[in-house]
């Protein structure tokens, strides 16, 4: 793959003296950093206009493509579409947005966010980590909340996404039967942090041990402080440091490495990047000169692959070899 720092392509192979690098000089596959920022801020700028003029055949273009030149989901919700729904929020408060092309923004935006959750996050093996996702009861802003789900289930968690307000008693009935390792809530009312202090001491009575993320644009610093929380619980600063503050609680609640977890890392990475591709699994095969019965189990997370079979796939997948093992999107 392309270097970042240097522009040459990386090679990644086996030798006697363990994981060797190879610069191989490919000048022209450079990557700019530069250029590819400037092209996503365009493509926003473009879905933006899209959504606000009501135009979702022209907003589905654009994610497309946005797939085709191999986007993370991340960098789609993060990039491009959550700035996009500001831009359309800050349109309706001056007024220059009506309520109606701001509904219809809206739903055009959950249109394509159900598309690209069928893209990116495929049936398969789960972890057995389990997040629960949930609007606290009176908040109906709900799509941030929804992008945090949908990115935890891109790393393979299992994801309980209760949706927009959520009266209490429901979800402290979903958590002692549910047991999730860890509980996300969304806030973006001010006017909304008072029931969620004593929804927190509802949680410290019924659910003791479950820990808690909280997140939105109501929280902050000072919030947090005022509502008194205890080591319990963390406060999430926007959608991306959600997800990993959800990933640092996990990673608490089961501190040893499980093999089964890293098998299952390795299925949706292998999986994804082949899919990504167009590639079939006979194809991938040959490429990395293995059985296909290897990479369908593989890609079952049945199979305890030797360095050797990783650094292969990762050399055809163009990625490396840690990227095949890692839980970032």
């Amino acid at each position: 793959m392309p270097c970042r720092r240097c522009g040459y392509r990386v090679e990644y192979r086996i030798t006697n003296g363990g994981l060797e690098t190879r610069k191989l000089n490919l000048s022209q596959f450079k990557s700019d950093s530069g250029t590819a920022r400037n092209a996503l801020a365009a493509k926003q700028a473009h879905f933006g206009a899209a959504i606000l003029s009501g135009d979702a055949l022209g907003a589905m273009q654009i994610v497309d493509e946005l797939v085709f030149t191999r986007q993370t989901l991340s960098d789609i919700y993060l990039r491009v579409i959550a700035p996009s729904l500001v831009g359309v929020g800050d349109s309706w408060c001056r007024g220059t947005a009506t309520t109606g092309e701001e509904k219809l923004a809206t739903q055009i935006v959950l249109d394509q966010m159900e598309r690209l959750r069928a893209l990116f996050i495929t049936p398969g093996p789960r972890s057995p980590y389990r997040v629960m996702i949930a609007c606290v009861e009176g908040e109906h802003h709900f799509i941030g909340a929804r992008m945090i789900a949908d990115l935890c289930a891109n790393r393979g968690w299992n994801v309980d996404f209760l949706g927009h307000n959520v009266p209490d008693p429901s979800l402290i009935e979903m958590v002692q039967r549910r047991r999730p390792q860890v509980l996300a809530l969304s806030l973006t009312m001010v006017s909304g942090l008072e029931h969620l202090r004593l929804l927190a001491n509802l949680l410290a009575e019924t659910a003791p041990d479950v820990r808690t993320v909280v997140g939105g644009s109501a929280m902050d610093s000072q919030s947090a402080v005022a509502l008194r929380f205890d080591a319990r619980w963390e406060i999430a600063k926007d959608i991306l440091s959600g997800v990993a503050l959800i990933g640092n609680l996990l990673r608490a609640d089961r501190p040893k490495s499980v093999l089964k977890e890293y098998q299952l890392v390795l299925a949706r990475r292998v999986r994804s990047l082949r899919t990504q591709r167009g590639w079939t699994q006979e194809h991938l095969a040959e490429v990395t000169q293995v059985t296909r019965a290897c990479i369908n189990a593989v890609e079952g997370g049945k199979q305890n692959v030797s360095m050797d079979i990783l650094v292969r796939m990762a050399n055809a997948l163009e990625v490396p070899p840690e990227k095949l093992l890692s839980a970032e999107a």
